[in-house]
């Protein structure tokens, strides 16, 4: 097993998988892909989405055997934490009731980031992997720095008792894997090492995996093969186009090798015309479990 498989294999294995990347890369069929391959080894797995606002808020549905998907949804899971530490459901009522901590929920810096970090942290307990469709790279970051910034200005109560083991969890390289999707293109490329930049600053002992998807075939080209001396800009036939797509995408995949980034791929799958989300997760958690990462 190469190194390339061997660190990818162990994140994807970890109890709670949080799966980065700039929007449009093919996050949320890669995360899916991840949480499907899982739950066909018989592996019970929950695939989280943060605020999907084209599903059901808080819907918790079994999709596939042993695959269950959420769409984790701030408010409730706000009330669902309540619950849990008042105990007493006229208490809590009394409490989300309250115009003030109504108030103070939906204001306060960093709380809403925190509780729906939370929530999934807490469904760790519930399944052997959560997979974590992250939102886009800066909203996704801002929901780690929310737990830091609970640690700093608070030194007691439940919320900084919590925010403390989440933050050992995070930080826990057996328990927690980050995976970073992208296309290879240039500027998601470039920004994924920014990216891991911040994720090693913040948890140095628990190093991202990286993949790239929608990798085209590679295909053999002449000697010397440059597209950029080309005489016209528009390819000239399907040979003339895919030589220069596999070119340009592993010209461009050396900013990651340059980098010293060891990474595994997920090849470019047509889509069909309808239900392709659920046809891309199919194809990829096959060539998940074909390559060995799963």
């Amino acid at each position: 097993m190469s190194s390339t498989t061997h660190l990818l294999s162990s994140v994807l294995q970890r109890n709670l998988l949080f799966v980065h990347g700039k929007g449009g890369v093919g996050k949320s069929t890669v995360s899916q892909a991840i949480a499907l391959a899982l739950a066909k080894k018989g592996q019970k797995t929950l695939w989280v989405c943060i605020e999907d606002p084209t599903q059901a808020p808080g819907e918790l549905k079994e999709v596939k055997p042993h695959l269950w998907h959420l769409n984790c949804d701030f408010q409730l899971a706000f009330e669902e934490y309540a619950a849990l530490k008042i105990k007493t459901t006229r208490l809590t009522q009394l409490f989300l009731k309250n115009r003030l901590m109504q108030y103070l929920a939906k204001a306060a810096p960093g709380i809403r980031e925190l509780v729906l970090l939370g929530k999934t942290w807490f469904e760790r307990n519930n399944y052997q992997h959560v997979i974590i469709d992250m939102p886009s790279t800066g909203y996704g970051l801002a929901m780690f720095q929310s737990t830091e910034n609970f640690i700093k200005l608070f030194s007691g109560g439940p919320l900084f008792r919590d925010a403390e083991s989440m933050l050992e969890t995070l930080r826990d390289s057996q328990a927690t894997g980050h995976v970073i999707v992208s296309l290879p293109e240039e500027m998601p490329l470039r920004e994924s090492l920014e990216l891991n930049e911040y994720l090693l600053q913040n948890f140095p002992n628990n190093p991202a995996a990286f993949l790239v998807n929608r990798l085209f075939p590679e295909i053999h080209l002449p000697q010397n093969f440059n597209p950029e001396h080309r005489t016209s800009p528009i390819a000239q036939s399907m040979l003339d186009y895919a030589q220069t797509r596999s070119w340009l995408e592993h010209h461009n995949l050396r900013l990651w090798t340059d980098a010293g980034v060891n990474y595994g791929s997920i090849p470019f799958v047509p889509p069909p015309l309808e239900n392709t989300l659920l046809f891309l997760s199919e194809k990829l958690a096959q060539e998940l479990s074909k390559r060995s990462y799963v």
